[in-house]
């Protein structure tokens, strides 16, 4: 089977899907793609941006992994992560809240990196990477601000802009892009594009995720010896959101094994 027989059998696992697809993959055969510059609910792919902001921070000596950050009470919130049913008195580093927040999707811990970094920067971040479909409107399980209709968003295309920022030296150096990728590779939340691969090789994928109700998303980089492979499946407004695990998980199977 060719690239583009590969590439039509992906695209197929998402057109029977109901809501709104977003996808992109770069890869050293050529690009698959089905409406890529459309945002969508980012849900936990906004982490990428976050990270690469701080890690922007640690290359130009504003910050350091090292650095304590204190949790407010007020950035506490429930959903993914541990920090909210630990104890007030636990000290935080930089790293620690990065790794928590990349590897268990920790909500607290994010919502304590926007405080520290602030929204304007972040978004300026993916301005820089070029990712100008996306934006951070809000921190994490802030449900007062999605009522009045503010969101994060992002866009198929965006977030492999903001991937591609972890193997291609621009906005980071390249300590600080091994930093982040070695950090993504301990995702723990596996559903979704390794779900179905029998046997993952070690330290070949570098992904993070996201869901809400009706949004299931996987987006990562694959390291192959052709060289990387930059993945975004975002999928929203999702009946069940079974149908996109599946999708994603189906995909992530053929991508795999035609590099792998």
């Amino acid at each position: 089977m060719n690239f583009s027989q590969v590439s039509e059998r992906i695209l197929d696992c998402f057109r029977t899907l109901e809501g709104n697809q977003s996808l992109y993959v770069f890869a050293p055969d050529g690009e698959i793609a089905l409406n890529e510059d459309q945002p969508v609910s980012s849900a936990s792919i906004i982490k990428l941006a976050i990270m690469i902001t701080a890690l922007k921070k640690v290359d130009n000596r504003e910050l350091s992994l090292d650095s304590i950050i204190p949790i407010e009470l007020s950035n506490k919130v429930e959903g993914a992560g541990v920090i909210s049913f630990l104890s007030n008195d636990l000290h935080w580093t930089l790293s620690d809240l990065i790794k928590l927040m990349i590897v268990s999707s920790d909500n607290t811990a994010t919502n304590q990196l926007i405080e520290l970094l602030g929204e304007a920067e972040i978004n300026h971040t993916m301005k820089c990477a070029g990712a100008y479909h996306s934006k951070l409107m809000r921190k994490m399980m802030d449900r007062e601000a999605f009522k009045d209709g503010r969101d994060n968003m992002i866009s198929g295309k965006d977030t492999y802009l903001l991937l591609n920022e972890l193997v291609t030296t621009h906005l980071l150096s390249e300590s600080l892009m091994e930093w982040g990728t070695t950090v993504l590779m301990q995702q723990q939340l596996k559903d979704k594009f390794p779900a179905k691969i029998a046997k993952l090789q070690n330290n070949v994928l570098a992904h993070k995720t996201g869901e809400l109700p009706g949004v299931e998303h996987d987006s990562g980089i694959l390291f192959t010896s052709k060289g990387p492979v930059i993945y975004a499946f975002l999928t929203a407004g999702l009946i069940e959101n079974r149908y996109g695990r599946d999708a994603i998980s189906n995909a992530g199977r053929l991508l795999y094994d035609y590099y792998m």
